[in-house]
């Protein structure tokens, strides 16, 4: 049986496609964070819609997504910025009462509140849903439901001291 002939253009095709299974990869991403934007509200007037951001704050979001998405929550509850040492991302629990926001009508009354700090005053507010709920329902308890835009620092805001 003749040698088999090289075809430079078939083995140059193989060579570019991916050398890893989707099933290996998609077991890295289980425990890392997730962004859905079901419950985005663009229609307050304490928070903003992504037409309202500039350019340079869109791109400053998208990284930090993408950062916040290689980690855990846990890791991310955890990491301290500021000099004050406050937390990337707090979880409030129960809607705060010192606010420029309304509690969204079409969001569930069962979640749990956070937000993950950005720059400077920027925030992304939203919820998870509880353990309980995660459990009863077979929800993630890693899914950052993404509500509102919050360039002012306007969803919790801190007494004046």
């Amino acid at each position: 049986m003749p040698p088999k002939k090289s075809n430079p253009k078939k083995e140059k095709f193989l060579s570019s496609l991916p050398q890893h299974d989707f099933i290996s990869d998609i077991a890295d991403v289980k425990g890392k964070l997730s962004f859905n934007l079901k419950y985005f509200d663009s229609n307050q007037e304490a928070g903003q819609d992504f037409k309202d951001w500039n350019d340079k704050q869109k791109q400053e979001l998208l990284e930090k997504l993408r950062d916040y998405s290689r980690e855990s929550k846990t890791y991310w509850l955890n990491q301290r910025i500021g000099s004050g040492g406050l937390k990337v991302l707090e979880i409030y629990g129960d809607f705060p009462r010192n606010t420029d926001f309304e509690y969204p009508l079409h969001v569930p009354n069962d979640v749990r509140w956070a937000r993950f700090r950005m720059e400077s005053a920027m925030r992304l507010v939203g919820f998870f849903v509880s353990e309980e709920s995660a459990k009863s329902k077979q929800l993630s308890v890693d899914v950052f439901y993404v509500v509102f835009l919050d360039k002012d620092h306007r969803f919790y805001k801190m007494e004046k001291q």
